[in-house]
């Protein structure tokens, strides 16, 4: 039997760019996108994925938010998180951290680093 794929919810608001996240990670992946913060709150509640990709500049909700509630919530503490933002300020990497980010990616991105950051933080 073929082993379950590993489930990845992407948070963004950029339709293009949730797409194209979706097709660098879809055929490794089980792939599903939410695109604001409160839509992706719910999703990892309800679906519980493996990984979240999660950008940080949301309407509803912003990223920081959404992965600070993530970590304050033991049934979703097994949850990673994969920031992805074209905030590129060491404050703002800092920030992530604090609140509870597994790692941090920059916009733009080659999707072989998507792909790299994604199967590190699953492996």
């Amino acid at each position: 039997m073929a082993k379950k794929k590993k489930s990845i919810l992407i948070i963004e608001d950029e339709v293009n760019i949730a797409n194209a996240q979706k097709i660098i990670l879809g055929s490794d992946y089980d792939v599903s996108i939410a695109y604001d913060g409160e839509e992706g709150l719910k999703k990892i509640n309800s679906q519980k994925p493996d990984l979240v990709v999660l950008d940080l500049m949301l309407p509803n909700r912003g990223g920081y938010d959404v992965c600070f509630s993530v970590r304050q919530d033991p049934k979703l503490n097994s949850t990673r998180i994969l920031m992805v933002t074209a905030l590129t300020q060491n404050i703002d990497k800092t920030k992530g951290v604090m609140v509870g980010a597994d790692a941090y990616l920059t916009k733009p991105f080659e999707p072989q680093q998507l792909l790299d950051a994604v199967r590190r933080l699953l492996s």
